[in-house]
């Protein structure tokens, strides 16, 4: 009878961990898949020509541009998420209340990369930096619950949750430090310096890396 209940509880932990893989998987190919929306198409009735078509498409390169990043972002964020579920053994209730709070971040980001797109101003920029910031928080705060709760496959050493906490706080700096920046200069390429440089900052320090396989 207790191999029987062990049997079963190892077949429910399973079922959970699959589903909330399955769930997690639905919402980045949701929000990658509204990202297109966020480029406009020129309207038929207002292009006469080739060349009108033309510059039409070129006006757009704002949108372009924030549907790349938002993507390139995106993907980031899901091969993060898909290797980490890798290391999960099961889930518990807490984990799946932060894992949808995260999930509400990531199919929110559409909106501020439509922003960002339309308008290519220092408000756009600092809406997108602080949204994709509370993602990076999330996750962090996913990772962290995960650890503590015994939700991993195998235990982490304490040089490995350090490198795994710089890494999350380095990605989180990069946007949080990228928004007065923006605000103060205006140049939204400093911005995205900040963003290329936060989360590999402590690679370029001296032992940067030293822990991570």
């Amino acid at each position: 009878m207790e191999s029987e209940a062990k049997t079963s509880s190892e077949r429910t932990k399973a079922f959970d961990l699959s589903r909330t893989i399955s769930l997690s998987d639905g919402i980045f190919a949701f929000a990658l898949t509204l990202l297109v929306l966020s480029i406009s198409v020129p309207q038929a009735d207002q292009v006469g020509s080739s060349s009108e078509l033309w510059a039409a498409l070129k006006s757009r390169e704002g949108e372009l541009m924030s549907y790349l990043i938002s993507f390139a972002v995106i993907g980031s964020f899901w091969i993060r998420h898909h290797k980490f579920c890798g290391t999960l053994k099961a889930v518990d209730g807490p984990f799946l209340v932060i894992n949808l709070v995260y999930l509400a971040t990531i199919a929110f980001i559409p909106y501020p990369t439509q922003l960002l797109g339309d308008f290519g101003d220092a408000t756009a920029f600092a809406i997108y930096a602080a949204a994709i910031s509370i993602s990076i928080v999330a996750s962090f705060v996913l990772a962290e619950h995960s650890a503590r709760a015994g939700l991993l496959i195998s235990e982490m050493s304490a040089a490995e949750l350090k490198d795994k906490r710089i890494d999350g706080l380095s990605g989180i700096a990069g946007f949080v430090v990228s928004i007065p920046l923006v605000l103060a200069t205006g140049d939204l390429w400093l911005g995205y310096l900040c963003w290329i440089i936060g989360p590999n900052i402590h690679l370029m320090l001296p032992g940067g890396g030293s822990g991570k396989h």
